[in-house]
């Protein structure tokens, strides 16, 4: 491959992963702006994160049970247990209206 076409490919690769960036960081500001008019739509976005959690420590767990990883990964398991406390904690202080 020639200097040229390395350059190029350089340059073309990074203006691809820095629009990429850009519309991610765009569709975060969107989803924000609307969790804070939308208190149904915060509440999603809690239980999505609480979600994604569980997943985790359900993953984690089903691991050392299957003999693939040491009981020593279980050090950490309160962090993010508290973290599932905190995202339904909040969703449930979220009001929403009644229609």
């Amino acid at each position: 491959m020639s200097t040229s076409a390395t350059i190029a490919t350089v340059i073309i690769g990074v203006s691809a992963c820095t629009a990429f960036l850009a519309w991610g960081m765009w569709r975060t500001y969107r989803s924000a702006e609307r969790a804070e008019r939308d208190p149904k739509y915060r509440r999603r976005l809690l239980l999505a994160g609480a979600m994604l959690y569980i997943f985790a420590v359900v993953f984690g767990i089903f691991e050392v049970a299957r003999g693939e990883r040491p009981i020593q990964s279980l050090i950490g398991l309160p962090i993010p247990l508290l973290l599932i406390w905190y995202f339904l904690w909040l969703r449930a202080k979220v009001k929403t209206p009644r229609d």
